[in-house]
């Protein structure tokens, strides 16, 4: 090979070299870009899982209705109702009034739910969800209807009388599910409230988790419903749609709004060192998520894990979340 020639094949060789690896950046850089998106799609493989635990359930508090939901009386007309048996454990509460009742998330859908709400009330039941994940949203089903929380994002979900969530709202696909499509029967702006006779909710809104993130607060109570905003264990915010800044937001708001002794009831078991039970936390915990945030926020935490990326909260309590350019 003469030497012009050679000069020539080594600059090719560089010219694709540096084409390649432009190229491999580029992915790279789409990859972290779109992370919440590819880590839910490739979820089923990266966290293969059984739906159902075969082995029966041991409660801490409560009884077995049949051999797959949880019924916990927590007193004043509530009752929360669990899956324990399910790998995520959902926490779904019926909060019963002199007139009706609200069955605040549906369920999974892996069991009905439905009759486990009609042997504890024969009062007529609203559904509201939590947010619209399928864990929440799954068991809509048997009811056919729900009441939703009013904002552009959820209204922009109904289409020909009928509400159906998507790809990424639901996130049905990592089990396996087609998204419901029930009737909205009552839109309920933030701040709203729902009279159940001789008793009344107030409709928060709680982005954070999700930006349609919903709450009910009983006033009278000081109870707190409030799904996957926050909960004992791993606090997911690194999926579509989370936002720190909203979390953090919401968090301060509700801080300064809600009474000091205000107990939150949330939708995942289980408490640290409280086996299998309706799991709540309180405000100092939510106090608690507001610090862990800022030091997040701010790049002064430490985290494990490339993706999510891993945080510690307090002693129940661990926040994953995502890179800062996708989970601001």
């Amino acid at each position: 090979m003469s030497r012009r020639l050679a000069i020539r094949a080594g600059r090719t060789a560089v010219g694709v070299g540096g084409a390649i690896g432009l190229g491999a950046l580029c992915i790279a850089a789409v990859t972290a870009l779109l992370a919440p998106y590819i880590f839910a799609e490739l979820s089923p493989w990266l966290a293969p899982h059984a739906i159902v635990d075969p082995a029966p359930a041991r409660l801490a508090r409560g009884w077995m209705a049949g051999d797959y939901f949880a019924v916990e009386a927590l007193g004043a007309g509530t009752w929360a109702i669990g899956e324990p048996r399910y790998y995520q454990q959902n926490y779904a509460y019926l909060i019963v009034g002199q007139t009706r009742a609200v069955l605040f998330d549906s369920g999974s859908g892996t069991r009905d739910i439905r009759p486990v709400v009609s042997a504890l009330t024969r009062l007529p039941v609203t559904v509201m969800v939590s947010h619209l994940h399928f864990d929440h949203l799954g068991g809509i089903g048997p009811f056919g209807e729900l009441a939703m929380i009013d904002l552009p994002a959820t209204r922009a979900d109904v289409s020909d009388g009928r509400f159906t969530p998507g790809r990424y709202e639901y996130l049905g696909f990592v089990d396996g599910r087609a998204p419901p499509s029930p009737r909205v029967v009552r839109w309920l702006a933030p701040g709203a409230t729902i009279d159940l006779g001789g008793r009344t909710l107030t409709v928060l809104a709680t982005p954070g988790h999700t930006p349609t993130s919903a709450a009910l607060f009983d006033p009278a109570a000081h109870r707190l419903f409030i799904g996957d905003f926050i909960y004992p264990t791993t606090l997911y915010a690194f999926l579509p749609g989370a936002s720190l800044a909203a979390y953090q937001a919401t968090a301060r708001r509700l801080l300064a709004t809600l009474p000091p002794d205000t107990v939150l009831w949330t939708a995942h078991c289980c408490r640290t060192g409280g086996g299998v039970a309706a799991p709540w936390l309180g405000m100092n915990d939510l106090r608690a998520l507001d610090v862990a945030l800022t030091r997040v926020r701010a790049g002064q935490a430490r985290a494990t894990g490339f993706y999510p990326r891993r945080y510690p909260v307090n002693d129940q309590m661990t926040l994953a979340a995502g890179f800062p350019w996708n989970n601001h």
